[in-house]
């Protein structure tokens, strides 16, 4: 898998970009994925690798610094997610 990460700073805020050509989410999950233990294959559910807690916890920690998180496609056709922080 390839991943390509961006950080960029100025006087008041800071944006961090991660994507990845992996599988991707489907637009229409970028919400429900930040809901504690929701897992987009319920195939996986038995699973004990994951818990979905992951990109939960995440905005939560984001958000709770002012900041905000944002899910899109990246240009590798997988998951693109930025972060911006105030500084």
């Amino acid at each position: 898998m390839l991943v390509n990460r961006k950080l960029n700073k100025n006087n008041n805020s800071l944006f961090i970009k991660i994507e990845d050509n992996g599988p991707g989410i489907s637009k229409d999950e970028y919400e429900n994925v930040f809901k504690p233990f929701y897992k987009i294959d319920k195939g996986r559910a038995d699973s004990k690798s994951s818990v979905g807690l992951g990109l939960s916890i995440a905005s939560d920690i984001v958000r709770s610094h002012g900041g905000n998180i944002i899910l899109d496609k990246s240009k590798m056709d997988g998951l693109s997610v930025k972060i911006f922080l105030p500084v």
